[in-house]
């Protein structure tokens, strides 16, 4: 009886140390996966917007390191954000900082799945603060 328990918990113990990585909280892809993914046609950039055609809705993106690609927006399909507002491809400009979602379709053309316009994120002051002490307004140590 005692060796059944013990078996019992020896492959208990197997189980939980094979699929314990699957559990496991990192969920970063290596830079070997990432580079691969591009390899494969789809992948998020990051960028300077260097050119928009509405005539043929594309957006031309180019890194910090140089690098340029072009992407086919498509209507309907491609989400368009500035913030949390939604936008139109008319409302992207030259010289915007953008991220770009993306995949390859099957004739080899660049697709993007979406295009978020960078803001600067402001911080909102607190409400009813002084900017010397952070302090309620009024109730300065009468």
């Amino acid at each position: 009886m005692i060796m059944i328990k013990i078996s019992g918990f020896c492959i208990l113990l197997c189980m939980l140390i094979l699929i314990g990585p699957v559990f496991s909280e990192e969920s970063t892809l290596p830079v070997d996966d990432i580079a691969l993914m591009e390899d494969l046609g789809e992948g998020v950039i990051v960028g300077e917007v260097a050119s928009v055609d509405t005539s043929v809705n594309t957006v031309t993106v180019k890194t910090d390191a140089g690098k340029q690609k072009t992407f086919s927006v498509i209507s309907g399909e491609t989400i368009l954000w500035k913030g949390i507002e939604d936008i139109e491809l008319s409302d992207v400009s030259k010289g915007q900082e953008a991220e770009v979602g993306y995949y390859t379709d099957d004739s080899g053309t660049l697709i993007a799945s979406w295009i978020d316009i960078l803001v600067e994120e402001l911080s909102a002051p607190l409400v009813g603060a002084t900017e010397e002490e952070g302090s309620p307004k009024g109730n300065q140590g009468d």
